[in-house]
């Protein structure tokens, strides 16, 4: 009752009448008790994701975010209670994805070397391309530039992040053209393929591009093609990977399970294509020693 006078007071400076207050209160004990139960007692809210795919590759530049998530939020949703999450920053996909086990992971392997000393989980899984789980990093420039002291302050065109362009570079191109490196402006564009049109347009003087994505240039525009120069052929490396953390719960690998058979519905394959890949296969041996592992 002494609730209930303090209460009339507040509202509309006390002329709020008795019987109002106690409807008032009893809408509120309406409203919040079913969001409340499910939080004092544990109880799963019906519906509420149970496990999350978290994803992050600074090699390839997500133009549309929010198609991305709506898309793969959609067929998740009709397999289970899953939801999708993206990721442009490495901090905030750190801070969210680290210590959680009701999870799986897509992320470059480029990016997974640097991730596994301090973030404990287990790669599974191998995007391929053409069936094909490895690539090649190239440095291509136009054909008069000859050497890679000509790049100085040139613009580079590439499919990943600038943080992850110049790192990359530096190790493709080795620790006595760091400084090199420095000068470069990045310009960033959706794909491999971009990265070598945009040199063509006369956007950059260089691209870091795939072995893949000339390959495929020789067949789309003979022109450019044969204008270019290759001035670094890096090793293999892989297509993104599929991990779950140390410690995963029974619903990841229901999760991770669904990812892997992707490919064999229309919807799946759609949404693959977002990820740069056509297909998921079981790593191998030869994949595990790409990874360090």
């Amino acid at each position: 009752m002494i609730y209930l006078n303090h209460i009339q007071k507040i509202i509309c400076g006390g002329y709020v009448c008795r019987a109002s207050i106690r409807a008032i209160v009893f809408y509120l004990f309406l409203v919040f008790i079913p969001v409340l139960l499910p939080c004092l007692y544990g109880i799963e809210v019906l519906g509420a994701p149970r496990c999350t795919v978290y994803f992050y590759n600074p090699e390839s530049n997500v133009d549309n975010f929010a198609l991305l998530k709506t898309k793969l939020d959609m067929y998740l949703k009709n397999l289970g209670p899953y939801q999708f999450q993206p990721f442009c920053d490495r901090n905030t996909f750190e801070a969210h994805a680290r210590g959680k086990h009701d999870c799986i992971l897509i992320l470059s392997s480029w990016y997974y070397k640097e991730l596994k000393d301090f973030f404990p989980m287990k790669p599974v899984l191998v995007g391929t391309v053409d069936g094909e789980s490895v690539q090649k990093k190239i440095l291509a420039s136009k054909a008069d530039i000859k050497n890679l002291s000509q790049l100085k302050n040139a613009s580079i065109a590439s499919a990943g992040s600038e943080e992850y362009t110049r790192k990359y570079l530096k190790l493709m191109m080795g620790e006595n053209n760091a400084r090199l490196v420095d000068t470069f402006r990045i310009l960033s564009v959706p794909k491999d393929i971009d990265a070598l049109i945009s040199m063509g347009f006369g956007l950059v003087q260089a691209a870091l591009t795939t072995e893949y994505s000339i390959t495929k240039l020789s067949i789309i525009n003979q022109g450019l093609y044969k204008k270019l120069t290759i001035l670094v052929r890096n090793e293999k490396s892989l297509h993104p990977i599929v991990a779950i953390p140390a410690g995963h719960d029974a619903e990841a690998l229901k999760l991770l399970e669904i990812i892997e058979n992707m490919e064999k519905t229309t919807e799946g394959k759609s949404c693959m294509q977002l990820f740069g890949v056509e297909g998921w296969r079981i790593l191998d041996k030869k994949d595990l020693e790409l990874l360090g592992k």
